[in-house]
């Protein structure tokens, strides 16, 4: 049996750390990075104040340690404290889970992403576009 986006985000909610918003809140108070890895049209029509930009669907060439284009604040930061948030938590839990297996020692995805940020009345901002990392300098293989 074939497997479904719902079958690889349960697998990676078993295997990362996980918080509510509330705890979230405490964790960007203690100084953790916040990475939103929604598309750019999305994060920038409001984000966490400070969130990074990096969707998804690059987080692997963005955070590789050999490749030519990764982002840099992204790639030598795997000893920091990341919170990764997006829309709703399925894309975070998976970016949190290929974080975690690309050696990063403390990433942890917030569950119900934005939509639970907005609804417990979190601070967002109207980001620059400055924060958002989506451009690679070398193409993706």
């Amino acid at each position: 049996m074939s497997k479904g986006l719902m079958d690889y985000v349960q697998a990676a909610m078993a295997e990362i750390k996980k918080v509510d918003v509330e705890q979230a809140k405490g964790l960007i108070a203690d100084g953790y990075k916040v990475l939103d890895v929604r598309e750019p049209g999305e994060y920038l029509t409001a984000a966490i104040p400070g969130a990074m930009n990096v969707p998804r669907g690059v987080i692997e060439p963005a955070a590789d340690l050999n490749y030519p284009g990764a982002n840099p604040a992204l790639r030598d930061g795997r000893e920091d404290n990341w919170l990764v948030v997006c829309k709703s938590g399925g894309r975070a839990a998976l970016a949190t889970k290929t974080l975690q297996d690309m050696g990063f020692s403390n990433v942890v995805n917030m569950v119900g992403g934005m939509d639970a940020w907005a609804e417990a009345g979190g601070a967002t901002e109207a980001p620059s576009t400055e924060n958002s990392m989506v451009v690679l300098k070398e193409p993706c293989l």
